[in-house]
Order: C-alpha cells, then sequence, then structure tokens
C-alpha cells in the first residue's frame, strides 16, 4: 500500500514537473508573439500601472546615466544596470552589450518593459543599489531589457509543444496504459 502511494506521488509530482516546463514558457512566448509596435514612453508620468499591462515591448524617450550604473555577473554573463533621465530610479535598465561613450549620445532605449519585481534578479539588484549607492529603488520601479524585441522562434514553441505532448504521454502511461488489457 505504502509503495503504491509513493509511486503514485512520483507519478504526480513528474507530471507537476513536466506541466512547469511547459507553463515557463508561457510568458515568453506571450511576449514574442505580442504587438510588434513599441509603446511609446516619452515621460515618466508614461510609467503608469494603468497604462502599462505586465510586460511589453516599449520605446523609452531619455538618455541614459551612469553615473550609478554598474555590472552584475551571473552566470558567466555580465549584465550592466544603468538609469534614464528624466526617470531617475523609477527605470532601471539592463543591457549585455559594452558600454561606450557612444551611449551617452542615446535619446531612446528599446526593449521589453516591465514591473521590477517581475524581472530576473530584482532582489539582488535592489540590494547592490542600497549598498552601493544608499538608494532604495521605488515599488512602482520599472526594468527595460535593452534590445529586447518580441520575435517568435521556432525553438519556444517546440519546447512547449515538446512539454504538452510528454505531459501527455506520461499522464497516459501512468494513469490510463494498462498492461496486457486489449
Amino acid at each position: 500500500m505504502i509503495i503504491r502511494l509513493l509511486l503514485t506521488a512520483v507519478k504526480v509530482l513528474a507530471l507537476v514537473l513536466v506541466a512547469l516546463m511547459a507553463w515557463i514558457q508561457v510568458p515568453e512566448i506571450t511576449y514574442d508573439y505580442s504587438r510588434k509596435v513599441p509603446f511609446e514612453i516619452d515621460e515618466a508620468a508614461d510609467l503608469d500601472p494603468s497604462r502599462i499591462s505586465g510586460t511589453t515591448f516599449a520605446v523609452v524617450r531619455g538618455t541614459p546615466d551612469f553615473s550609478e550604473a554598474f555590472i552584475y555577473r551571473r552566470y558567466g554573463l555580465d549584465h550592466h544596470y544603468f538609469t534614464v533621465d528624466p526617470y531617475g530610479y523609477r527605470l532601471v535598465v539592463r543591457t549585455y552589450d559594452k558600454i561606450t561613450d557612444d551611449w551617452k549620445g542615446f535619446n531612446s532605449l528599446v526593449g521589453r518593459l516591465r514591473p521590477f519585481e517581475k524581472q530576473p534578479f530584482s532582489r539582488y539588484i535592489r540590494a547592490i543599489y542600497k549598498e552601493r549607492f544608499d538608494v532604495t529603488l521605488p515599488r512602482d520601479a520599472y526594468f527595460l531589457a535593452l534590445d529586447d524585441v518580441p520575435e517568435p522562434s521556432a525553438w519556444q514553441v517546440g519546447g512547449l509543444i515538446l512539454a504538452v505532448l510528454m505531459w501527455m504521454g506520461l499522464f497516459w502511461l501512468f494513469f490510463l496504459y494498462r498492461k496486457g488489457s486489449r
């Protein structure tokens, strides 16, 4: 009885893990199939949660401010973080590109805009701003992943289809298939 219960628990756990594989893909695919025309942010008042729903493709008008920029190294990648004038700490930007003097001439930035809390490593980035610059980022801050443009990928769609098919196959194998019954 206990072994059967343990085996059922392992089967359910396997189904949950495969379902999570599919679920993780959904926000990425949703963004990649979203509108291709960027939402325009021209001033700080445009960073309003009532106007911006979740993650969106956006163009932000402003100039990069590197006075409190830093590099956060994670998984072998250099994530460069900085803010944008006139938004201050309400908009934090991340890029993987090396920042050069040419960047000071930029007057617009394009990428994936989302609430700061929804971005990867948000707790660590908040802590770095607090530790290095004695700055507490506002709760209504936003994050811009520079150059993250919506572009559908066959790999993402294939991964989602594979995860769904795997879940269905495992469900059939675990709960519907009976050996020797034909």
